[in-house]
């Protein structure tokens, strides 16, 4: 579990300028099963620091909520140090939560649980890890999206007193 967690530390920090993207050209992105975002219901979160392709982005009970996936094996396959490494056991993505409150402030502390379910109707339950990236703050845990099909992805968030709760699909091509 230690190697896992220092792993996925390694590649989030090693990576950070690789898996920057720009959200100016979020229009264009393929949002998966739930289809295009609804751009009016967004807030103006600050995705400047978020890594990866952002899947999601909602807003629940005033909190606005931002799903960003990482590729693992692209990542690590871009790494010097990593080649040659058996990554079979490996877990395919990084899921990163980012949760901003109604008052505009990114939520650092909390703790949030991703149940997902994949296309062969297996779960994966984690908890994830709070993550700090200069200003940026966010929950991240490895998930694997290796098979194609679609993928329901559940959250509960604890920020504080209130609990939220989310649950959308996302699509493997």
């Amino acid at each position: 579990m230690k190697r896992m967690i220092c792993t996925t530390v390694t590649i989030l920090a090693l990576a950070a300028p690789v898996l920057a993207m720009d959200h100016g050209k979020m229009g264009d992105m393929d949002h998966g099963k739930t289809g295009a975002m609804d751009h009016s219901k967004m807030g103006d979160m600050d995705h400047s620091e978020h890594q990866g392709e952002m899947i999601r982005e909602t807003t629940v009970d005033g909190y606005q909520l931002a799903y960003h996936l990482i590729d693992n094996m692209a990542a690590m396959a871009k790494m010097d140090d990593m080649k040659g490494h058996d990554m079979s056991k490996m877990k395919s993505n990084h899921l990163m939560l980012y949760i901003v409150d109604g008052s505009g402030k990114a939520v650092a502390e909390g703790k949030v649980g991703y149940k997902v379910t994949g296309p062969d109707g297996k779960d994966q339950q984690t908890m994830a890890m709070a993550m700090r990236s200069g200003m940026s703050a966010g929950f991240g845990a490895d998930v694997d999206f290796k098979a194609k099909g679609t993928y329901t992805i559940k959250t509960k968030a604890v920020a504080g007193e209130t609990k939220l709760m989310d649950e959308f699909t996302y699509e493997v091509k």
